[in-house]
């Protein structure tokens, strides 16, 4: 089976969600790996109800779960509407498949999306990413982040002229600025490069031929697009307003734009991993990070 047609496997085979998105080294293949490394199949499950679907793919897929996952926990914190208690993570078998799962319900999904508050996973959706049949809605909404990651993009990039590939290496850097697992010896350094050089052709189709950008043949001439900042996400948007007050300040948009991330991307990757803990199983989350250190000390 294709990578496509594992993702439609899994989604149909866990209860009913409305999307499963493939993204990763274990989907789009990634530079840095050696051949006898094999990744997860990175996913993300878009549930319409985050503990419900746990706790009804608990009872039809067991296996899903660790040994110390306490399915009553979430019972009880069920009446909770935060971000961070409708986000979790769980890794798991499937037809000898081994997945890393971010689960999320549409409403947080929707809200991240809207306002990049989080960023974490609305984040991951500017990057590589795989998936079959999913709402015209949803849809529109990936396209639309793409758009503001594009834009933003350019507004960090303070030169006229850029690279093709340049201006995808700060697309997938923008993920990682400042989260805290880059200053830990668990992530590569060079994994923002390292996506861009394994998946380059997802990168020229999704944001090459934009009509965002000007480009003749390898340059894109960077038009700063300014007017474009009112189209961003909610706390951007008034990030910047806040902290901008001559928009033709490309030195200063640049500082603004970086200390958003710093102020966003490091808390929140700290708090993803937190709030992974409840589905993943404190074993299996100490268990999981030291794979990450054993693997960059073998490097």
């Amino acid at each position: 089976m294709d990578n496509l047609e594992i993702i439609e496997k899994l989604k149909n085979d866990l209860p009913q969600v409305l999307a499963v998105i493939g993204y990763g080294s274990g989907i789009y293949k990634q530079t840095g790996y050696n051949q006898n490394e094999k990744p997860d199949k990175d996913v993300i499950i878009v549930t319409e109800d985050f503990k419900d679907f746990l706790i009804e793919d608990y009872e039809k897929n067991p296996h899903h779960f660790s040994d110390d996952f306490d399915k009553h926990i979430l019972i009880k914190k069920k009446e909770k509407d935060k971000f961070y208690s409708n986000v979790g993570c769980l890794k798991f078998y499937h037809n000898n498949i081994h997945f890393k799962a971010m689960i999320i319900s549409k409403k947080a999904l929707e809200e991240d999306l809207k306002t990049w508050k989080y960023f974490g996973m609305s984040g991951r959706l500017t990057k590589p990413i795989l998936y079959g049949n999913i709402s015209q809605e949803l849809d529109k909404a990936i396209q639309n982040n793409r758009n503001n990651i594009l834009i933003t993009a350019l507004l960090l990039n303070k030169q006229n002229t850029l690279t093709p590939n340049e201006l995808y290496n700060t697309i997938s850097k923008i993920t990682y600025m400042y989260d805290f697992r880059t200053i830990l010896p668990g992530e590569k350094k060079s994994k923002a490069k390292d996506i861009v050089n394994g998946a380059y052709n997802f990168f020229e189709q999704t944001y090459g031929t934009s009509l965002l950008i000007q480009r003749r043949s390898n340059i894109i001439y960077n038009n700063h697009p300014i007017e474009y900042i009112d189209k961003l996400p909610d706390n951007l948007k008034k990030h910047i307003y806040d902290n901008l007050k001559n928009k033709e300040d490309l030195e200063k948009l640049s500082k603004i734009i970086e200390n958003y991330f710093r102020k966003t991307n490091f808390p929140n990757s700290i708090r993803l991993a937190l709030s992974s803990t409840a589905t993943l199983g404190k074993k299996e989350t100490i268990k999981h990070g030291l794979s990450k250190v054993k693997r960059h000390f073998q490097k």
